[in-house]
């Protein structure tokens, strides 16, 4: 059989392999079971117990530290004091100057705190933009209630019931008197001298008349029509239906016609003017016709008093067929006269 190494002795044996202390006769591997511990070996042992209830001293702890990159530990760095430095919200971990912590750690823990402080300043934001609406919220509510204009608050008046009148009001006229009576003969000797040639009555009725004298001598050619209407209330009219709002759509009506006559008619657009003294509203036009070489003037007088109009044409041809002019002033005169003589018939 071979010869091997000699086994190893254990460390702290002694070299006649007994275990314990040497000059200890008669102890084989150490203290016997009847054996007691010397009173040396208690006092070491309650020295020892008394030492644990004390506090630790600073540099006692664990020696275990977390391991970065290449094996290299992560100590926490210590402040000038000895103590170890405290993280803290408004302090990165670690601090810039450490050089215990590697680069990338540094770079994080400055990313970190520029992710910390750009929260704070949304976080201000946020809270001044808040305040600043609030406020504008109180200052427009404070006007609206001092001026009482809510923007929800209906300004349309509330609907009231305004049937259609069907009947005629208190003033209104229900007829007219005859025209050709209502023209006195001074009147006609004064503006067609001579003999009237033909007095013609057309639209003869209780509401409605009309009359014209014709004054055909050389060298004078004058035409004097004079027509009169009281308009009933109509479901038609403008307003409310009744017969004055009937006579304003017809006196408008008659206005639109002389300012912009109708292209088949081939009148000529009527210069106005004013009628002083006639009923609520009263207008005088002047119209030039030309036609087959001669020309005429026609100045036409339209009178509205509540529910009647009235509508005077006098018209003279100035040139042509061997008449001679008429001035205008006097065709204007002439239908001016006429017209308040129909009206002073109404009352």
């Amino acid at each position: 059989m071979a010869q091997g190494y000699p086994p190893r002795r254990p460390a702290g044996l002694p070299a006649d392999g007994r275990y314990g202390r040497p000059d200890e006769p008669g102890r084989r591997g150490g203290v016997g079971r009847d054996s007691r511990p010397r009173p040396e070996r208690w006092e070491q042992l309650d020295a020892f117990d008394d030492r644990l209830d004390e506090d630790a001293p600073p540099w006692a702890g664990h020696g275990v530290h977390p391991t970065g990159p290449g094996g290299r530990q992560r100590r926490p760095p210590r402040d000038p004091g000895g103590r170890a430095a405290v993280a803290s919200p408004d302090r990165g971990w670690p601090p810039d100057g450490d050089e215990d912590w590697p680069q990338e750690e540094r770079a994080e823990a400055r990313r970190g705190r520029r992710a910390a402080a750009r929260a704070r300043k949304s976080r201000r934001r946020l809270l001044v933009g808040c305040g600043a609406a609030v406020a504008l919220a109180v200052i427009v509510v404070a006007v609206l209630w001092v001026t009482n204009t809510w923007p929800f608050q209906s300004t349309a008046a509330p609907a009231v019931s305004n049937p259609a009148v069907t009947t005629f009001q208190p003033g209104e006229f229900r007829s007219v008197p005859n025209t050709c009576g209502a023209i006195s003969p001074a009147l006609l000797s004064q503006y067609l001298p001579g003999k009237v040639t033909r007095v013609s009555q057309a639209l003869g009725s209780a509401t409605q008349s009309q009359c014209t004298w014709t004054l055909d001598r050389r060298p004078d050619f004058r035409v004097l029509t004079v027509s009169s209407q009281a308009y009933a209330p109509s479901l038609l009219a403008s307003g409310d239906g009744s017969a004055t709002f009937s006579a304003i759509d017809a006196y408008g009506q008659t206005l639109q016609g002389l300012q912009n006559p109708p292209k088949g008619s081939k009148a000529p657009r009527a210069q106005l003017g004013t009628a002083v003294g006639l009923g609520r509203d009263a207008f005088t036009a002047l119209q030039v016709f030309h036609v087959a070489g001669d020309t005429t003037d026609e100045i036409t007088v339209v009178v509205r008093d509540r529910n009647v109009v009235i509508d005077v044409t006098m018209q003279g041809q100035q040139r042509g067929g061997g008449f001679g002019p008429v001035p205008v002033a006097t065709l204007r005169a002439a239908a001016l006269a006429a017209a308040h003589e129909v009206l002073a018939g109404l009352r």
